[in-house]
């Protein structure tokens, strides 16, 4: 990258900083000659200062950006060559959005994982908020598309918003893809009919009862097509659940992998409900 010189820098941030009433005009149009080498523009603003001071501000303004992120055009072109491939990438994929303005109708985004509505919420957080990201990246990558005769230094900030959109996009999809629960000790499996070494006939009679009540009703909330009958079935199973966790055992990890993704809630660390 082309080292910038930090003088002129230096130069220009102190101009646009100076108050409008004394700014000395010839001099910033001349730093502006030196980063644009449009010697018209030059005699524009040297013949009526007054009409096109604000045109000078915004030029200046526009190259100081660039130089505090020591940027140079070349640098500026270099970017967007790498920048816009990538974003059109990522809109090539199915918009990570239920709907918006431009697909009225709902879109199943590529790529949500099955698991979803049992994940952690800052997991499920990163899918969600990919949604408003990827409008802001399409917004954008079609804005710098009508400006396409526009200067690199006239497209830098747009562009460097994009890159950074679409790399915070990237890494979200990249994180919530890769997330694995974390793999705590499963708590003890203990069929109704090894109870009895609890020595305790309430709590056998108890386990038995929740386990059957858990047979039954989880056959209901993956078979039943009624939304009743489903709703009734997952707070049975899930009281049912919740007791033979109380009581100190547990169920399959099968078994809380699949009623995971069907809402059904289990102690986060893996061990028994206090």
């Amino acid at each position: 990258m082309r080292k910038l010189d930090s003088q002129l820098t230096r130069s220009i941030q102190d101009w646009l900083e100076t108050p409008e009433e004394t700014r000395d005009i010839v001099a910033g149009a001349t730093m502006l000659l030196q980063l644009n080498r449009n010697r018209a523009l030059f005699n524009s603003i040297i013949r009526r200062p007054r009409k096109f001071q604000t045109k000078l501000v915004y030029e200046l303004r526009k190259y100081l950006n660039m130089r505090l992120d020591d940027v140079a055009v070349a640098d500026a072109v270099r970017i967007e060559k790498e920048v816009l491939p990538s974003v059109a990438e990522t809109l090539a994929s199915v918009p990570a959005v239920s709907s918006d303005d431009e697909h009225p109708e709902p879109v199943v985004a590529r790529g949500k994982r099955p698991d979803h509505d049992s994940l952690p919420p800052e997991i499920r957080e990163l899918w969600e908020s990919n949604g408003p990201h990827y409008r802001q990246i399409r917004l954008l990558f079609n804005e710098l598309k009508a400006m396409s005769d526009a200067q690199p230094c006239d497209r830098y900030e747009r562009v460097k918003i994009l890159g950074e959109l679409d790399a915070e996009y990237r890494r979200n999809l990249k994180m919530y893809d890769g997330f694995v629960f974390p793999q705590h000790p499963a708590p003890p499996v203990v069929d109704a009919d090894d109870a009895d070494a609890s020595g305790d006939d309430s709590v056998k009679l108890r386990l038995n009862a929740a386990r059957k009540s858990l047979s039954k009703y989880k056959k209901i909330l993956l078979e039943s097509s009624e939304d009743d009958r489903r709703a009734e079935a997952a707070a049975k199973v899930q009281d049912a659940v919740d007791v033979i966790y109380a009581l100190g055992f547990g169920v399959s990890p099968e078994t809380v992998a699949s009623l995971s993704q069907l809402g059904i809630s289990f102690p986060v660390s893996g061990e028994p409900h206090a």
